[in-house]
């Protein structure tokens, strides 16, 4: 392995840089998909950008947790699960209003298609976050112990 050539404010801006180009690409391929489904482009058409997403989105999960780490900013709880599961499920909503512009009638199936992804979508985040943040918990109790 070669020695490390940075000094400490070096290694911290890297670091930095590193932590935005990450998020920069998270959130860039999750515009990127939303934006080629709303212009009609197939799954097989964006199969590279979900499989690089979702890989991304569970190596920082999986990590996080393993370290002990929930967020900078929010705090491991019911309420923020349920405030970022309700801002997730309003999203989704929205979205599949949008896509259900072609084959939607009528208003009512407009609402329809909204309403009932965003109920889903508020249920399985709910519950992969209270199922993420048992482990976070159990994972801090276990790193504080040794």
């Amino acid at each position: 392995m070669k020695q490390n050539k940075l000094d400490e404010m070096q290694e911290q801006a890297l670091l930095k840089i590193e932590h935005n180009g990450c998020w920069f690409a998270f959130w860039g391929l999750l515009v990127m998909m939303a934006a080629e489904a709303l212009l009609g482009f197939g799954v097989k058409t964006m199969a590279g950008e979900w499989i690089i997403f979702m890989a991304l989105a569970l190596y920082l999960c999986i990590d996080c947790i393993r370290h002990g780490i929930w967020d900078r900013r929010l705090k491991a709880s019911g309420k923020t699960n349920l405030i970022v599961s309700l801002l997730a499920a309003v999203s989704v909503g929205i979205f599949s209003c949008l896509m259900a512009n072609r084959y939607a009638t009528e208003i009512l199936d407009y609402l329809l298609t909204g309403i009932s992804s965003a109920v889903i979508t508020f249920i399985l985040c709910f519950a992969a976050l209270s199922f993420g943040m048992a482990l976070y918990k159990k994972r801090r109790d276990k790193l504080e112990q040794e």
